[in-house]
């Protein structure tokens, strides 16, 4: 508006004097000359709005799945910038910049049956204290050069890391058991009991992979049959990392899928900002408490 103002009044100062139209227009003569003299030339504001056009440009090159509140955690953690959310989506949407959104999955209904010997111990609290205290599981698919792969992953529900994955071809129940007894040796120091949840699958029920829980001592929890927001926070990690894995690392132009699956693996755990974490990766997060 007083830009506008300013161009209104250098149109008409050949009919009236400057010092008239400044008095009509309600703004100042120094204000006025200021904008003369440094006509065609960003101010300072505008100055940092294109800093940040930079900065954003680049973390968007580098990360083109990153929203507006990722790039600005980004934007803190690398370059040390403390700007708002509303700042980054601005800078988007003037340089036509785009994350990507995860389409929610049709809404699904099933018994909701608590399994026979593993009750729900979890009960949808999601929120841990320290890490290695609650830890969620499960499998997903991934079809590669024509052939389906199965993905088992530990996420330690603290700081949202993977601790433990495993990939095959075989949907077996070593698939689960071989990351889980890697992950198990690691928590023998813990004092506290762990608990563990997954949803009802064959794998999780099987013999063997609760037998080798019971051996560490481990709190067994398992979702209700068909009600996948009892495992919530890792469903939600799913939909996130294999978009990741399609959209970032493009998984299917490599040939060794175990390659770019640990590529993505790592993104996750060391490079991805997590808001709740303060905007810090969950590794970062994790290594700053024990410091």
């Amino acid at each position: 508006m007083i830009q506008r103002m300013y161009a209104e009044i250098q149109q008409q100062t050949d009919k009236h004097s400057v010092t008239e139209l400044c008095s009509i227009y309600g703004v100042s003569r120094s204000g006025y000359y200021k904008w003369l003299k440094r006509q065609g030339k960003p101010n300072r504001y505008e100055l940092s709005q294109q800093v940040l056009d930079a900065y954003v440009r680049d973390i968007h090159a580098h990360h083109p799945m990153m929203g507006y509140r990722s790039i600005r955690d980004m934007l803190t953690l690398q370059f040390g910038l403390a700007v708002s959310d509303p700042s980054v989506f601005k800078s988007m949407r003037r340089q036509h910049i785009y994350g990507y959104s995860h389409r929610g999955k049709y809404k699904l209904s099933g018994s909701g049956l608590t399994h026979s010997r593993y009750p729900n111990l979890l009960n949808r609290d999601f929120k841990a204290d320290a890490p290695m205290q609650k830890i969620v599981t499960d499998v997903t698919y991934i079809k590669h050069h024509g052939k389906w792969h199965y993905l088992a992953a530990f996420l330690d529900l603290y700081n949202n890391e993977i601790l433990e994955w495993e990939i095959s071809d075989t949907f077996d129940n070593l698939l689960v058991m071989r990351p889980a007894e890697r992950l198990l040796k690691r928590t023998e120091s813990t004092e506290r009991q762990v608990l563990f949840h997954s949803d009802q699958g064959v794998q999780y029920s099987s013999a063997g992979y609760c037998n080798l829980l019971t051996q560490y001592n481990v709190l067994q929890s398992m979702s209700r049959a068909g009600i996948p927001r009892d495992n919530a926070v890792m469903e939600s990690f799913w939909g996130r990392f294999k978009d990741t894995l399609r959209k970032h690392f493009l998984y299917w132009e490599r040939d060794d899928l175990h390659d770019v699956i640990a590529e993505c693996v790592h993104y996750f755990n060391f490079v991805r900002p997590v808001r709740k974490l303060n905007g810090k990766p969950p590794v970062l997060f994790r290594s700053e408490l024990v410091a």
